[in-house]
């Protein structure tokens, strides 16, 4: 028996089966592995798609080869846009657009720019928050600013998993982002 989750298997299933837990794999092991299946598969993967089908799996290598799948059944040359097209997922480009806007724009301009890219890529308000959260990571924010927006992006995921409406949750990210901006002033 293989899952994911333990916690989905009966407590009595449970205390009869010993459980092994695996790591990610290191994207060396998965790259390499996904040019030798896009290989075999006559697949041609353009310059840093692979290195992008790797972040977005996370060290899984289901997930490689499921959006590979995906992604060949459209293109048999596949460029790095279409594979975030494809997965559903925001692209740097798209993370760094609404990073930019939730940081220097005005509420209402922010929340025009993440709502048209949210409707027009099909995005999950859910990838946009771990995205954003982790913009705000690799920024040079201050402490307190970052356990601030860390701690605000954390209420508004936990919020979305209990089925929130998206728009609220939407305008409460860009809150935060103008009330961090009261901090740094």
């Amino acid at each position: 028996m293989i899952c994911n989750y333990v916690s989905k298997i009966i407590p009595a299933l449970q205390s009869r089966c010993t459980r092994f837990r695996f790591g990610p794999l290191d994207d060396i092991s998965v790259l390499s592995k996904l040019n030798e299946v896009a290989k075999a598969e006559e697949l041609v993967l353009e310059k840093g798609a692979d290195k992008a089908i790797v972040s977005l799996s996370g060290g899984d290598m289901r997930k490689v080869l499921n959006i590979l799948e995906s992604c060949s059944l459209a293109y048999k040359t596949i460029p790095v846009d279409k594979i975030f097209e494809v997965t559903g997922r925001p692209s740097p480009a798209d993370v760094k657009l609404i990073f930019d806007a939730v940081s220097n724009k005005s509420f209402n301009e922010a929340n025009n720019t993440v709502l048209e890219l949210k409707l027009a890529k099909s995005l999950s308000v859910d990838d946009i928050v771990r995205e954003v959260h982790s913009q705000v990571m690799a920024t040079n924010m201050t402490d307190e600013m970052k356990m601030f927006l860390v701690n605000r992006l954390s209420e508004i995921e936990y919020r979305l998993a209990q089925g929130s409406n998206e728009r609220v949750q939407i305008a409460s990210v860009i809150g935060a982002f103008m009330e961090v901006r009261t901090i740094r002033a």
